[in-house]
């Protein structure tokens, strides 16, 4: 089990990775467990992109690409608008929290960003 006050060289909590002054920030809970807010999202996004890459092949996609795919494109906007809402106000009420229950969060996550 990792400490909540362990840190790797770069300063970055090794359990709670650049969130790891405040563990009630759980990207976890928030993205990857079954019942997580953004796991649709996150799930429909990775399909996507999965997909996208062997139709397209390739590093890049040119526009006359993107514009031939404009109804895949129209149907992750439409999961994005059904479950963006929930996924959004659950990040920032977490984050608000973060912000509120430690006063050097927002300090805290730029710095182990810029380590």
């Amino acid at each position: 089990v990792v400490s909540t006050q362990s840190t790797g060289s770069s300063g970055i909590n090794a359990e709670y990775g650049v969130f790891g002054n405040c563990p009630e920030f759980n990207l976890y809970e928030l993205a990857f467990a079954d019942d997580a807010p953004c796991l649709p999202l996150f799930e429909e996004g990775y399909c996507y992109a999965i997909h996208a890459k062997k139709y397209y092949g390739g590093d890049s996609v040119t526009y006359e690409q993107l514009a031939s795919d404009v109804d895949n494109m129209s149907h992750l906007a439409h999961l994005a608008c059904q479950y963006g809402r929930a996924c959004f106000e659950t990040v920032r009420d977490s984050l608000v929290f973060c912000h509120e229950e430690y006063p050097d969060f927002k300090d805290t996550v730029y710095t182990n960003l810029e380590g």
